[in-house]
């Protein structure tokens, strides 16, 4: 920003010093509107931050029900008696290993998520600085 003053000085005093105080007035007219400018499109980029961190914390609760989802149903069948579902030790075995796998895939899903998350976010925060 105050590059961007000293150069619009520097500006309009190549334009003369006829130009006077309405030069001045001038320059200090487009100062301000660009500061304004620059506040807007700060404001704008704070609340789509603020939007992504809500959307992140959304994804993360989502999870954590499904992570208490899954963990219900695995101690519910560990709990069951082999009798009552007639389980055999390799279908709970097997069983295990297919919730594990979906874990995994839940889990793969979301790290995606929050990688692309994350470069919107850095993309945000560049535009931001620029």
């Amino acid at each position: 920003m105050k590059l961007r003053v000293e150069g619009l000085e520097t500006c309009g005093r190549l334009n003369g010093a006829a130009s006077g105080a309405k030069g001045e007035q001038q320059l200090l007219n487009e100062i301000n509107e660009r500061a304004k400018r620059l506040e807007s499109e700060i404001a704008a980029m704070r609340a789509e931050v603020t939007m992504a961190r809500t959307e992140t914390m959304e994804q993360f609760a989502a999870v954590d029900v499904e992570v208490a989802a899954i963990r219900r149903e695995v101690n519910a069948r560990f709990a069951a008696s082999p009798a009552e579902d007639d389980f055999v030790p390799t279908q709970i075995a097997d069983e295990f290993a297919t919730v594990r796998s979906e874990i995994a895939q839940e889990f793969d899903s979301v790290r995606s998520e929050l990688l692309d998350l994350g470069i919107k976010v850095d993309r945000l925060l560049k535009k931001d600085c620029m």
